[in-house]
């Protein structure tokens, strides 16, 4: 099926941020211009259209680099229509039914990435699947980067290591092994930077201190409160 046929189908579906779409055995995902319903959505996070237009830019450019991010098969103003790079891995994460493997193979992949120069934005476990072979990041976020310094890798590094924390209730294991898998591949000088930046962020724990003591007296199994804290012990532990 050519490109536009794929734009028509995806056209006919039915209103929905991230649809998947299945044609003749073949598995896609439509993403589609977000609709604000109120005057402040506009404000914060701006022209829809133009988001939609600036990530598919991005993503053929990493592309073309030989960046792990997902495959655009069409696009129009209004659909972005990808490949099915297999199954998201937070999942699986927060079951803790992946192999160390995997989990290094999460972090050296995103090192992989940020070897061709470049910044995902916002490395979550949610956007990030694994085939069975290839980890592939989506979602590129308006933090993602064509020409990235050291500061915006380690901003990555934070991000994927604080999403991991926040989704195996801070279990120091699991994080430690994509932590082990970036430095087997990343640069010495992107982790100093992390190891950095973290320390900044001594005020955002001070924030998050309130949250923190009402989910530990919820018993709340993962917090994203507590989360901050584990991260910023666990970088300054190496």
């Amino acid at each position: 099926m050519n490109e536009n046929d794929l734009l028509q189908q995806a056209a006919a579906l039915p209103p929905g941020r991230v649809t998947r779409l299945e044609i003749a055995d073949q598995s896609y995902f439509v993403k589609m211009v977000e609709t604000h319903q109120r005057l402040r959505l506009h404000v914060t996070k701006g022209d829809p259209a133009k988001a939609l237009a600036r990530e598919v830019g991005l993503l053929r450019a990493f592309a073309e680099r030989g960046a792990p991010v997902a495959r655009v098969v069409a696009a129009n103003e209004r659909h972005l229509i990808l490949a099915d790079h297999g199954t998201p891995v937070e999942k699986a994460v927060r079951k803790g039914e992946v192999s160390d493997a995997l989990l290094r193979q999460i972090g050296s992949t995103l090192a992989d990435l940020h070897a061709r120069g470049l910044a995902h934005g916002r490395p979550v476990l949610r956007d990030i699947c694994h085939d069975g072979t290839r980890i592939t990041f989506l979602d590129l976020e308006a933090g993602a980067k064509l020409n990235a310094r050291d500061h915006d890798m380690a901003r990555d590094l934070i991000i994927l290591i604080y999403s991991v924390m926040m989704s195996t209730s801070a279990n120091r294991d699991i994080a430690r092994q994509v932590i082990e898998g970036y430095r087997d591949v990343g640069t010495e000088a992107v982790w100093q930077a992390t190891c950095r930046r973290s320390r900044k962020l001594w005020w955002l724990e001070l924030l998050a201190r309130p949250g923190v003591w009402l989910h530990r007296r919820r018993g709340k199994k993962r917090s994203e409160m507590i989360a901050i804290g584990a991260t910023r012990a666990l970088i300054a532990s190496y």
